[in-house]
């Protein structure tokens, strides 16, 4: 191609440019009157509408530019329109959907009044890490010094405990930074996450931080339909979070479900697996290795030391991952992410199988024992997978449930943020626990 060829085409390019930026303009005096008939008191999002204008849009769309950018475009329009139509004057602005974060706050920590309280709110592994970790809190750590910039030493004893590469494994500070991780790296503003409708609840919050947008998967008894979440996928989908087990239900999906799932979704989207709570699955069917990264690259399985290993408050998590995944997702971890500290426990724990073992047995009697006791007094559960009980009530009663418990020095968690404010979510704790909790709910069944 001339010289002058490509100036005529870019001529003919400028020309469509100044147009395009006529009609925006004229759209944007639309959308300013439009502003002024709205009820401000009521928001001028109006969500419904503007799928209707992208379903329109992408069916008209005949050109070259991919559906998922025109999907994009207009997304950073009515993000636009929206600013005009509030009429903010202030400097310091975010972004829409970071606006419309909830701040996580996660279950209650203290009680008013009491020194002594049982916490079942956060799932967290009442019984603690091995007594092993405590003998190295002597150990002399060269705090003057970064710690290992990728944590190798610590990938390296994970591999060879999972036998899988330590190449393909990336360190997250907790493995929400590894949720984090998968989203910056693979969606933009404008694409679409797929989650569970009751899935955990970082999932809407993180698609709210990279700008995308969640679509909800629907659930049949509590767990996500596979069908669902296919019926989900539009061009903009980059991403799928998956619990599973899924917090805060306790439900799974199988690995014959999960393989369904996987070869019915396109390759260029990520699906991730958080396997927060792998640990505790012991069922036959339920998938705790590592092959579904073998068999597809574009799977992303996550893990945590917060758990079954107890390590909650030194936040550290780990993927796994398909070589040309984990390289990118190394592009965007910070250096130093996880500390010495943090890694040198993780490796003393990992070692220490007979505790987790120990662990995982307590758990499974409590949970038995616990769950019996419900059915002994009619209260509906579902069966949960995990290190916690889902129970269904009315919210009246949950509500009644969980205030009496607070009263008794009891902790547990009213799901109001997952929208399931009829149920509670308690955490298997030792067997005294579970029997205080069983005597309160004695006096509501």
């Amino acid at each position: 191609m001339s010289d002058k060829e490509l100036k005529e085409l870019r001529d003919q390019i400028n020309d469509l440019d100044n147009k395009i930026v006529d009609l925006i303009d004229l759209r944007s005096n639309i959308v300013t009157s439009i502003g002024k008939l709205k009820d401000k008191t009521k928001g001028v999002i109006d969500e419904s509408r503007e799928q209707e204008v992208l379903n329109r849009l992408i069916h008209l769309s005949k050109g070259k530019y991919s559906k998922d950018t025109i999907i994009r475009i207009w997304r950073e329009l009515f993000e636009a329109s929206s600013k005009l139509q509030l009429g903010n004057n202030s400097n310091i602005l975010t972004k829409r959907s970071i606006e419309s974060i909830n701040v996580y706050k996660g279950g209650i920590a203290k009680i008013d009044g009491k020194n002594k309280i049982v916490k079942l709110s956060s799932n967290e592994n009442p019984f603690g890490p091995s007594d092993k970790i405590l003998s190295p809190l002597n150990h002399k750590f060269d705090l003057h010094r970064y710690p290992e910039i990728s944590g190798i030493t610590l990938r390296s004893e994970l591999a060879k405990f999972h036998n899988i590469n330590a190449e393909q494994i990336v360190l997250g500070c907790g493995s929400d930074e590894n949720l984090l991780f998968a989203a910056l790296s693979f969606c933009q503003p404008g694409d679409e996450i797929i989650h569970a409708h009751h899935g955990f609840e970082m999932y809407p919050i993180i698609s709210k931080v990279v700008g995308a947008v969640s679509k909800l998967a629907k659930e049949e008894n509590y767990k996500v339909s596979v069908q669902s979440i296919c019926d989900q996928i539009t061009p903009a989908t980059k991403l799928i979070y998956i619990a599973n087990p899924n917090n805060p239900t306790g439900s799974y999906l199988t690995k014959k479900d999960l393989r369904e799932l996987i070869s019915k979704v396109p390759n260029h989207i990520i699906v991730v697996i958080d396997g927060a709570y792998a640990e505790y699955v012991q069922e036959a069917d339920y998938d705790c290795d590592f092959s579904l990264v073998k068999e597809f690259e574009n799977v992303i399985c996550t893990r945590t030391f917060s758990k079954v290993y107890g390590l909650a408050g030194i936040r550290l998590g780990w993927c796994y991952s398909s070589i040309k995944v984990a390289n990118i997702l190394n592009k965007v971890k910070g250096p130093f992410n996880t500390n010495s500290f943090a890694q040198h426990l993780a490796m003393i724990a990992l070692k220490d199988q007979d505790h987790i073992k120990k662990v995982l047995n307590t758990n499974k009697e409590n949970k038995i024992w616990f769950e019996k006791e419900l059915e002994r007094m009619k209260y509906k559960y579902i069966q949960s997978f995990a290190n916690f009980v889902f129970i269904e009530l009315t919210e009246l009663k949950a509500n009644n449930i969980a205030s009496n418990l607070l009263e008794n020095g009891i902790i547990i968690r009213q799901l109001n943020s997952y929208q399931l404010p009829h149920c509670l979510r308690i955490t298997i704790g030792s067997l005294d626990d579970m029997k205080k909790i069983v005597s309160v709910l004695e006096k509501h069944k």
